[in-house]
Formats: structure tokens, sequence, C-alpha cells
């Protein structure tokens, strides 16, 4: 077989990857509604009634060069990184009417076409019967989609017996990219949702476009010298301008507090968490909780700008097992250098387990002519390993805490605009390519962030000193401002604890 995409056992387990109707699954995902928000970094397109059931304005793929409109009120994940990238949209309801998988296919042959790919797997399939399983082709067809061959297939498969017995419908779409290149989706839906799943899908999947590789080309081109010509400009002055307002007595100023909490499948608010954030102008050594100032080197001495995040986690409704984090992120004034650490506890009764992690970028030096940044992650149960390391560019690299303010560091144009820069992302734990999309408003900014180039976007409300008002982010959790007084309150009436 020249390879159609997965196999159909491999297909059935996609339900519980996905974590379809299992609220505990959908926090470990990178899913998050589509809002309707382009993930190309073009300008949003104003939501309007979905009458056809689809997304009114189409979700670009950058890395497969490729945009469609799903249908209405899906969520997305990505899994994987560049060329073996793969993105998981699945319907928000319980269960789900369908899971959909989004990957580029490259065929063996040096030509091929879907109907080819489509025949080759039917043929592998029914030459392997099993004593418990029984396939069929349900139905297929051959077109063309904007010029080129697109397929459509779908198959059933039952297999085992009695309470064992699996069943499901699996669709492939595909459309040609080159000779031996596809975009193609897989479906699975369940037998009783085929009488009318596939028609919605169908609709869909018939938007798609193929984008011009030098439209992508030049988009991206513009965004990094956009991000590059932002980062160049940025002094102590800029930097010292997204510090917290200070009291007049010295004093330190208060933190921002944020409720995260997230609308579960009855439309009910259900507290996640919460997190705090202080922006002051710090030594680096105020960045290491593990170092007493009094053993501070001169380089611990620097000053820069310091942010520091305290986010509490509920692993359980009631709080009974938390998880509590403190990162605290700095960067020097010239911004030649950055420190930062995030330890992480997970608390249950007088159990406690921590883990960290330590990020250093350093100066050029006589030999090493570029930055370089090193991550270590250590834990009670792991020894620390060998710190990974990456060679900076000389532009366009974003730090921590930069990445984290950024907002309250981007123009204040009101024409939208892309950006595009270098940073570590922490959860795929590489150095990847981020695009912020910043469109103003009357009263501040949305700013649409992909933390790489396969991550969905992460949505963000900040008012007109990039202040942080409200986060739509990519686990299905809401980040919204508020006080302390407040959330002291609301935890209090829903009996969660507040020591």
């Amino acid at each position: 077989m020249n390879g159609l995409l997965l196999r159909m056992r491999t297909v059935l387990a996609l339900a519980a990857i996905a974590g379809a109707g299992c609220p505990a699954a959908a926090e470990r995902t990178n899913e998050r509604p589509l809002a309707s928000h382009n993930q190309s970094g073009d300008r949003p397109a104003p939501l309007q009634p979905a009458k056809d059931g689809l997304e009114p304005a189409p979700l670009s793929f950058e890395l497969l060069g490729m945009r469609f409109r799903p249908p209405a009120g899906a969520i997305m994940r990505s899994e994987g990184t560049g060329p073996t990238a793969t993105w998981i949209l699945t319907e928000r309801a319980d269960p789900p009417r369908f899971i959909l998988r989004i990957s580029r296919l490259v065929a063996d042959d040096a030509a091929s076409s879907p109907r080819a790919q489509i025949d080759a797997y039917v043929r592998s399939v029914s030459e392997r019967p099993s004593p418990s399983a029984v396939f069929s082709v349900k139905s297929r067809k051959e077109f063309e989609l904007g010029g080129r061959p697109a397929g459509l297939l779908y198959t059933a498969l039952r297999e085992g017996t009695g309470e064992d017995e699996v069943s499901a419908v699996q669709g492939y779409f595909m459309l040609q990219v080159s000779p031996k290149e596809f975009v193609v989706v897989s479906s699975l839906l369940a037998e009783a949702d085929y009488a009318t799943v596939p028609a919605l899908l169908e609709r869909s999947f018939r938007t798609m476009e193929i984008l011009p590789e030098e439209q992508l080309a030049a988009e991206r081109v513009a965004r990094m010298a956009r991000g590059e010509h932002l980062l160049d400009g940025l002094d102590e002055e800029a930097l010292r301008r997204a510090l917290d307002p200070a009291p007049r007595d010295g004093a330190l100023p208060a933190p921002r507090w944020y409720r995260i909490s997230r609308v579960d499948p009855a439309g009910e608010a259900q507290e996640v968490g919460y997190m705090t954030l202080t922006v002051i102008d710090g030594a680096q050594g105020a960045a290491n909780p593990d170092r007493k100032e009094q053993a501070w080197s001169s380089e611990e001495k620097e000053r820069g700008l310091l942010a520091r995040v305290q986010l509490r986690t509920l692993l359980d409704p009631k709080g009974e097992s938390v998880s509590d984090t403190d990162g605290r992120y700095w960067v020097r004034w010239d911004r030649a250098r950055e420190f930062w650490t995030v330890r992480t506890t997970l608390r249950k009764g007088r159990l406690a387990k921590s883990s960290a992690q330590l990020g250093i970028r350093t100066e050029p030096k006589p030999g090493s002519p570029r930055p370089m940044l090193e991550v270590t992650e250590v834990s009670q149960t792991t020894a620390g390993g060998e710190p990974r390391r990456w060679a900076l560019p000389e532009r366009g690299y974003l730090s921590q805490a930069e990445a984290l303010l950024l907002p309250r560091l981007l123009p204040r144009a009101d024409a939208p605009a892309a950006y595009g820069f270098y940073w570590y992302d922490s959860r795929s734990g590489r150095l990847a390519q981020r695009v912020d999309l910043k469109r103003a408003l009357p009263d501040g900014a949305e700013i649409g962030t992909r933390q790489t180039l396969e991550s969905p976007v992460i949505d963000e409300r900040v008012d007109a000193r990039g202040i942080l008002v409200r986060r739509a982010s990519d686990d299905g959790s809401v980040v919204e401002l508020t006080t302390g007084e407040a959330l002291l309150a609301l935890w209090r009436k829903k009996g969660l604890p507040t020591q």
C-alpha cells in the first residue's frame, strides 16, 4: 500500500487521544474553540451566523499551505512539529459526532492520485481479513476542487463480538497538492451519525484552498522583519514603560490578580485556578529563589526587568490537590542577557512533589560570537540532565520576560499587523517561531498569538496600556482580570481552599 493515512485500528484510538467527553483529558490537550480566528496571521473576520453549519472565516494551516472553513464550534489541538505536524478538530459536544485529523501525506510513487491512494487502501484492508472484523466501503467519489484532483471515501468497520464489539465509520478526504503530495483529512464518526454528518463535512472540505507558496513566503518575511524592527528599537526606556507603576513610598507595586475558569458542558463556570503578575525593576538574583542576596555574584546584582507570575491550579473540583507555580523572568536592560526560573509543586494534603526549570541566555563571547540559550529541567524524581542548548539568531529573538509582556511593548498603531519572533517555547521544549497579530480597538487591542507555527491561536484582550484583561487560552480556560478581594470572596463562596 502507498500509505493512505492511519490504519483503522489507529483511528479508532483517536477518540481516546482527543479526550472526547472527558474534561480531565481535555485539560491536558492543546485544544481551543476556533472562534473564527484565522491561524495565518491575517486579520480575523467578524463573527457572523454560520448558516451553512461552518465557521464564517477560514482556518489557515501555514505549514500545509492550506485553509478551509471547519464545522462551526469545533475545537482544535496540534500534535508534532514541522512537516510531521497534525491537527485534530472535534465537535464541542458530549459525545462529539465527528473527530477530524488533518495531515500531509507523501506517496511512495513519484506520481499518484486520490483515486490510486483510495484503491490501494481499500485493497490493502480487504486483503487482510480478520475472523472478527467486517470491513466495507460505504461510499466513495473522485472530483476536482479548485482545479486539483480530490477524493472522498467512507468505510465501515465492525470488530470484535458481543460486549467487545467496536464499530465506526472512517472517512478520508484527499486533495492533491503535487504529483506525490496530498492534504488529507481523516474523520471518525459513529454509524448512527453517518446519515447526517458526511454532508456537513463535505461542505467543509469543499471550501479548502491551497495557498500560493509565494504569498506565504512573503507574509513570513514581512512579519519577521516587523518583529526584528520592533526588537531593535527596544531599549531601557521602552522596557521601563512596561513596568507596573511603583507607589510613591518606594514599596513594591501590588500584583494584578486573574481568575482562571472554564465553562462546563452545562454552561456553568468552573474554577480552574488563579494567577498573579508583578513587573518591577529588579536584580537577576531575585529571579532565583534558591539564592540568598548576600551570596549574589556581580552578574546576579545586575538590574533589569523582572516579571513574576504565581499560579495556582486546581487538580480536582474541591481543590484537595493543587499545582502551585512560581515563575520569575528577568532580562537585563540592554537585552543582552536573560535568566528565568519556574518552580512547580504538586500538593495533596501533606504530600508535595516539585520540579523546576532554569533558563540562561549568555552574551556573545570570543570564540562564541552568537548568544547561547541553555534550559535545564530538574525534578525530585529525575536527576537534572545536561542542559539543552541553542545558538540564537542575531536578530528577532524574544526573551521570556518580553514574551510575557509583549502587549505592553507592541506599537499603538491602528492598522492590524502581524509580528514574527524566535523564542523558547516551554510547552514543546524547543526554539520556535511565533506569530502575534495585533488589531487595535477603541479601548485597547485584540492580540492573537500562535506560540509555534503549528499551534492554535490564543486570543487576548488588553487595555490601552497593553495590560492583559482577558485571555481565551488554548486549553479551553479563560483568564480574566479581577481583584484579590473579589477572588477571595468567590472561592470562599464555592468552598475552595484559600490558604
